[in-house]
């Protein structure tokens, strides 16, 4: 068994992928590596000259567009949200442009004084590198962020009125007392009235601990985490309770962990479900840009039985001018199947996307993605057969970049995907034209139009937004509309709505902001109201 398992890691060789640069003239280039619902990540040789706040430009345009604002960051990457329509994808090209290129600072330099960031607020996103502390110069750096909001639907039937709050802190400390200790933490707390729920609840189904950990890194080279905690390099792993150990040689990062699974009903603490594993990281960097090869090795259990064992490959480069690439896939190498039990690899995920920019006003870019259900064996004992029937899902985007004037940039992407044998596909058709400095150099505005069909319904959505910043900077609004337009194929009875919302942030004092946004659903005979509301406080030293 252990030959079977050493051979299989060491033969999973597959093909190569992302990029990252270092622009100039003032220019700090990235990359998206990552993307959740509801945050995009991005990531960089250094973000010295990156602070919490900033807006980060895509670099399609002979003139970027700012789209991407940091919500938190490491010293070398950066979660960040979309404030714009344009669309994003990972191995596109971001740009920030800082003001006095003296402050980047080699991030090989024993006085570099990393932040350390927190998880996204979703459980399956990406978390992002947590920066290797140098041992001389140590200064404690303080962050962290204290967030409520609350929203609202307001419906037709009261009877389907509901209201969510939704708390979240964090606090991350990182070289306690200038020592080689670092505390990273993030919880949150979400409720919802109103709707009788289907099931009873307890307060673990609204309380989540996302990280709690702490962390030892006497020097650059070695660094030991424990609690719960996301760890970058094997991110699809999700959150990992118990420790984790990473020592640093030359261009390798070997890193292993073991500890337990947090519960997969409530997230909680679960003794039951242990797991263990190693990898190994390289990281190159040429005058062309950075390239990152990951591959692990994973078992988990549940109680003393095999629940998963697999492989983890993922690979980032930027070899060529202009060309980003990137490439991740799993494989399993454990199945159990009505007793019996399989040990031959089979592919359970791809994903693949490649980007080339043939002009700095015209960019193309495509993407796979192939995955299979991701089956636990003894943890899904009750429904096994039913995510053994479940076929293949497959989907390709295809998208293209473009500005024909200063302050025009059009966008679309087709997006098609497959279910098994099902003969006609799920098909999406964007488009999006943005303008930029319409009115004065702030406002923005886009139109966008949306086409979608599969095998029982097609629809369009057509919307426009605008949107701009007043007080130099402190208040920013937008104004926005969509007018859906659904067919069914099985029934007379079609979909049409009009809705339109709101929305504006103030930055009430330094380092406190308050968020709100409307929106309504208008159809012929009814109408819906949503409102959303957050307050947020930030803490730095």
């Amino acid at each position: 068994m252990k030959k079977r398992l050493l051979s299989t890691f060491l033969i999973f060789i597959l093909p190569l992928v992302l990029v990252m640069g270092q622009g100039i003239n003032n220019d700090l280039q990235g990359v998206i590596t990552y993307k959740s619902s509801k945050n995009v990540y991005v990531k960089f040789l250094s973000t010295a000259t990156i602070e919490v706040g900033d807006t980060l430009s895509l670099q399609y345009n002979t003139q970027p567009i700012k789209a991407l604002v940091v919500k938190q960051k490491s010293t070398t990457s950066c979660v960040t949200e979309n404030i714009t329509d344009i669309a994003t994808e990972i191995g596109q090209s971001v740009n920030f442009r800082f003001s006095k290129p003296s402050e980047v600072i080699n991030e090989n330099k024993a006085d570099t004084k990393p932040e350390v960031i927190v998880p996204a607020v979703t459980i399956d996103s990406d978390q992002d590198t947590v920066a290797q502390i140098a041992s001389k110069n140590r200064k404690q750096v303080t962050t962290g962020r204290l967030t409520f909001s609350t929203n609202a639907s307001i419906n037709p039937d009261n009877n389907n009125n509901f209201q969510r709050i939704r708390a979240a802190f964090s606090l991350n400390i990182q070289n306690m007392h200038k020592s080689a200790f670092s505390v990273q933490s993030y919880l949150t707390y979400r409720h919802r009235y109103g709707i009788e729920q289907q099931r009873a609840t307890d307060f673990y189904d609204d309380f989540k601990i996302f990280t709690l950990s702490v962390q030892y890194a006497p020097t650059d080279k070695y660094s030991i985490w424990v609690g719960r905690k996301m760890n970058n390099n094997i991110a699809n792993m999700g959150a990992i309770d118990g420790v984790q150990a990473e020592y640093v040689l030359g261009r390798y990062i070997g890193g292993a962990f073991a500890g337990t699974r947090p519960d997969f009903t409530n997230f909680t603490f679960n003794k039951n479900l242990p797991q263990f594993g190693a990898y190994l990281v390289r990281n190159d960097k040429t005058t062309n840009g950075i390239s990152q090869t990951s591959i692990a090795i994973a078992e988990q259990m549940n109680q003393s039985n095999t629940d998963r064992r697999f492989v983890y490959f993922q690979h980032n480069n930027s070899l060529v001018k202009n060309l980003n690439l990137f490439f991740s896939s799993e494989m399993d190498l454990y199945k159990k199947v009505n007793g019996e039990t399989f040990h031959q690899p089979q592919l359970t995920s791809i994903y693949a996307s490649l980007r080339y920019r043939i002009r700095n006003n015209l960019s193309l870019s495509g993407s796979y993605d192939n995955r299979r259900n991701i089956i636990y064996y003894e943890s899904y004992q009750t429904f096994i057969d039913q995510l053994l029937a479940q076929e293949t899902r497959q989907g390709f985007r295809l998208q293209a970049n473009y500005s024909p004037f200063k302050k025009i940039n059009i966008n679309t992407s087709a997006f098609y995907r497959y279910q098994g044998s099902n003969a006609k596909p799920t098909s999406n058709y964007i488009a999006n034209i943005n303008f930029n400095s319409i009115l004065k150099k702030s406002t923005t505005a886009s139109v966008n139009i949306n086409l979608l069909e599969s095998f029982y319904f097609k629809g369009m959505i057509l919307g426009g937004r605008i949107s701009d910043n007043f007080f130099r900077g402190k208040l920013n609004t937008e104004v926005n509309y969509r007018n859906i337009n659904y067919t069914f194929f099985n029934t007379e009875t079609g979909l049409k709505q009009n809705i339109a919302g709101v929305n504006f942030s103030i930055n009430v004092i330094k380092k406190t902001t308050l968020m709100a946004s409307y929106e309504g659903t208008f159809e012929q005979s009814r109408a819906w109201h949503r409102y959303f509301i957050t307050i947020t406080q930030r803490i730095k030293n």
